[in-house]
């Protein structure tokens, strides 16, 4: 690079010949030369943040009994302030005084900034009040900026308005800059409609809006769930030529975050036609995962195929959010061909995207493969997280491979990472499911002994894997430990669970008193508890009681599903009964599945053992059907 073109006639230089030539006495002369150059110098080493020579250079001054001057003291206050050397900045604004030199905005400016920058809002007030009180210098538009700016950032909004009211009192006029600032600390905030009444005062000014204050208007409204009144925005008049790359970039991700896909992909139409705005690796990461997140992982996949083909710039998230959708809907041939093709377009695989595959690999039960790829990535340089890990001892426990899950649990450990509740509840319930009951309550054991605070999705697998065994005794006494623990009070998953349980080991009056405790603890049984305990009393010949139970289910306006209607179809084939309760029930389900064909669609079992029911019991004139649905149509065949 070729040294640049030296000014013979530099501002400083001509500044200090003025001197010379005004000077009757030489020696004045040179003491401004030497403080010219020492300014000169000092800037310098700020500006290379070399603070710790600046600093030096400064007491050389006084050891030469050269008086430093205002400019001698902002370069190195503002130097001092921007790399959070505060005590020190403060230390010279306090001494300015005695040397009597007069602070001016500019000092007062730069440590304002400089304490923000800090966080250190005490020493902001110090020097805040310390301008106030000067009589040299007052606060200029850009200290209130400073000021709002700051306080907006560290949330202190009350602090705001009192600064907003100072400046307004001191007849300042806020600039676009002071207004942005304001409405972009509002929407932070979450106080969007705040914002739109600080919009609705720009327009009353004349000002013209500028595309940072309307991204941060779009974005407030946006990550308030209100994308209709974010989209009002982009409608608007002045809106058009503000518009940049990230004010679609925020507009897209609002629509997808609130699955307005139809929106969002015309915005992306939109896009491509403005000749102003090149889409650019933010855009394709907000597209591809807005898409697949939306499950559109197919549409997604054309779009991604399509950028990388042309040569756009796709970074990790893009990958990462394509080969996610992609494990998601299936697709695992195309997501590992996406992987591949990573190293080859320049882009190095992170955990996310190895995190992705395990996951996509094991949900499809190909555990090896996702053992591969775990064993991949240390030799690509990439750690496994505790992600990984959970994911594949996970997948592998659900695969009944527990060995390798207990082998890759002991590596975990090795790396250093230490097992958390998914990790331990996923070796509970595969070593439950292995029937090594003993090595499940060993693993409970342990974690008891080392003071872990199980939470109650742990003690829900404890119990469920108890109760799977038979060892319902067991079950409740973890039960009876849960209560009146915070982080691990019975919820509506251990009740259900534990009350099924009791029904398979035929503890028919404890269930029953299980199911009084769901209500006295203050929670709402879902269908899940209503099955249980309708299945519970009709495989004790209660089917009477199922029925009534059912009929509280319709009444609560609660859903049943088509494991509600087998248990009691199935109990009515086994009793060979039905009574005129039951039958009610029954046309309400005809007429339901009829309505919706979902005999046909999904529900084959139900529509045999429905049949059966009828055939078996010879009711079917009680019941009031014929061959035929509620309104005269055929039942599906």
């Amino acid at each position: 690079m070729p040294p640049a073109k030296l000014n013979p006639d530099p501002p400083p230089i001509r500044r200090l010949l003025e001197l010379i030539k005004s000077e009757r006495d030489a020696t004045a002369a040179l003491a401004h030369l030497e403080l010219l150059t020492y300014n000169i110098v000092l800037r310098s080493f700020c500006a290379r943040c070399d603070l710790d020579r600046a600093v030096t250079l400064f007491d050389s001054l006084r050891r030469r009994r050269i008086a430093p001057d205002r400019i001698t003291y902002s370069t190195l206050m503002c130097g001092l302030a921007k790399h959070h050397r505060l005590d020190h900045a403060l230390d010279l604004l306090d001494e300015m005084p005695r040397y009597k030199v007069q602070p001016d905005v500019v000092c007062y400016n730069a440590l304002i900034g400089g304490c923000f920058k800090a966080s250190e809002f005490e020493k902001v007030n110090r020097v805040w009040e310390q301008l106030v009180r000067d009589p040299g210098a007052s606060p200029n538009l850009a200290t209130y900026n400073v000021m709002l700016d700051g306080l907006c950032k560290l949330g202190k909004f009350k602090e705001v308005g009192e600064v907003w009211a100072r400046m307004v009192a001191n007849n300042l006029q806020p600039d676009i800059i002071t207004y942005g600032i304001l409405i972009h600390g509002l929407c932070q905030s979450g106080d969007v409609d705040g914002a739109a009444r600080v919009y609705s005062e720009i327009i009353k000014t004349g000002l013209v809006i500028d595309a940072a204050t309307y991204n941060s208007l779009v974005k407030g409204f946006c990550q308030a769930g209100r994308v209709q009144e974010a989209w009002k925005f982009w409608d608007c008049a002045g809106f058009a030529g503000s518009r940049d790359l990230r004010t679609y970039n925020i507009m897209m991700k609002g629509l997808f975050d609130s699955g307005m896909v139809d929106e969002a992909t015309k915005l992306w139409e939109l896009l491509e036609k403005d000749v102003a705005c090149i889409p650019d690796t933010v855009t394709f990461g907000t597209l591809i995962h807005g898409l697949c997140h939306n499950g559109f992982a197919n549409k997604a996949f054309i779009i991604f195929e399509e950028a990388r083909i042309s040569g756009e710039q796709l970074d990790v998230f893009s990958y990462s959010s394509m080969i996610n959708g992609l494990c998601k809907v299936g697709r695992l041939v195309d997501a590992i061909e996406v992987y591949e093709k990573m190293d080859k377009d320049g882009c190095k695989p992170n955990s996310h995207i190895y995190n992705a595959l395990i996951s996509g690999l094991c949900q499809a039960y190909r555990t090896s493969d996702a053992v591969r790829i775990y064993r991949k990535m240390a030799g690509n340089g990439c750690s496994p997280t505790i992600i990984t890990y959970n994911t594949l001892i996970n997948g592998l426990c659900k695969a009944e491979k527990y060995q390798e899950a207990s082998s890759v649990a002991r590596e975990m450990v090795d790396n250093g990472f230490t097992p958390d509740p998914t990790t331990y509840g996923s070796l509970i319930r595969g070593l439950f499911s292995d029937k090594k009951i003993e090595a499940a309550l060993s693993i409970w054991n342990h974690i008891l002994n080392k003071g872990f605070q199980a939470d109650v999705m742990m003690h829900n697998i404890l119990i469920h894997g108890l109760c799977s065994v038979g060892k319902v005794d067991e079950a409740l006494h973890i039960f009876s430990d849960m209560k009146g623990k915070k982080n691990s009070s019975p919820n509506l998953v251990t009740y259900n669970t534990l009350m099924d349980g009791l029904y398979e080991t035929g503890y028919i009056d404890k269930a029953a008193t299980l199911w009084t405790a769901i209500f006295e603890d203050g929670l709402e049984p879902d269908i899940i508890s209503y099955n249980t305990r309708i299945k519970g009393l009709c495989s004790c010949d209660k089917i009477h009681e199922g029925t009534q139970l059912m009929e509280e289910v319709l009444s609560r306006d609660i859903i049943p599903t088509v494991i509600t209607w087998n248990i009691l179809v199935r109990a009515v084939i086994k009793s060979n009964s039905v009574s005129a309760s039951f039958a009610n029930l029954v046309r309400a389900l005809i007429q339901e599945v009829c309505d919706a064909d979902l005999l046909r669609l999904k529900h084959c079992d139900l529509r045999k053992d429905l049949l059966l029911a009828f055939v078996s019991t010879n009711r079917r004139r009680s019941i009031g059907f014929r061959a035929a649905g509620t309104d005269g149509r055929s039942l599906p065949g």
